[in-house]
């Protein structure tokens, strides 16, 4: 394997990990959302997703 084979490769990994880690984000987003809405309070949401207390809150307007 070439030198630039083996960039690209590494290139494409780290792109792929990223995709993966934005959609997790994603959909901890979606269920707090989903959670909030059900009348679950901003601590267990907290607790339960991993999310940021700034996201909660966005996603709560």
């Amino acid at each position: 394997m070439t030198i630039a084979e083996r960039l690209h490769e590494a290139g494409r990994q780290e792109g792929m990990q990223q995709g993966l880690q934005q959609g997790q984000r994603a959909e901890a987003q979606r269920i707090a959302r989903t959670m909030l809405e059900d009348g679950i309070d901003r601590d267990t949401v907290l607790r339960i997703t991993g999310l940021a207390v700034e996201e909660v809150i966005a996603l709560n307007h």
